[in-house]
């Protein structure tokens, strides 16, 4: 008996917390997990675009819902861009993420020393 209450119970809070997009803390993550399973799993040009893609598109929802963009959104971006040699890009949005978590400044000032010292 215990099992019948408990199991469709458990999948309709598992349905409900799978279809949140919004997380308690007021991130919109989007898609982030599955692109980022794809790239990391399947590394190309096409996984990263997507990748990208859906980081932007994070960034954009969170605007126009007054939400305030996830931890390491805009340092993925400046991280993508550095590897692209498009160091001004990713200064900006390195900027962008320590302005929006002043606790990630130590760390990406250093990581922003240690690009400048490679080339």
């Amino acid at each position: 008996m215990m099992r019948i209450v408990v199991v469709p119970l458990l999948v309709s809070l598992l349905l409900a917390t799978g279809c949140a997009t919004v997380t308690e803390a007021g991130y919109y993550w989007g898609d982030y997990s599955t692109t980022l399973y794809n790239f990391t799993k399947n590394p190309s040009e096409e996984t990263l675009a997507a990748h990208e893609e859906e980081l932007h598109e994070i960034i954009e929802y969170s605007a126009d819902n007054s939400l305030t963009v996830p931890p390491g959104i805009y340092a993925e971006l400046g991280y993508i861009n550095a590897k692209r040699g498009d160091d001004d890009k990713a200064l900006a949005y390195y900027e962008a993420e320590m302005q929006n978590f002043p606790s990630s400044r130590h760390f990406l000032e250093r990581l922003v020393a240690v690009n400048k010292e490679a080339s």
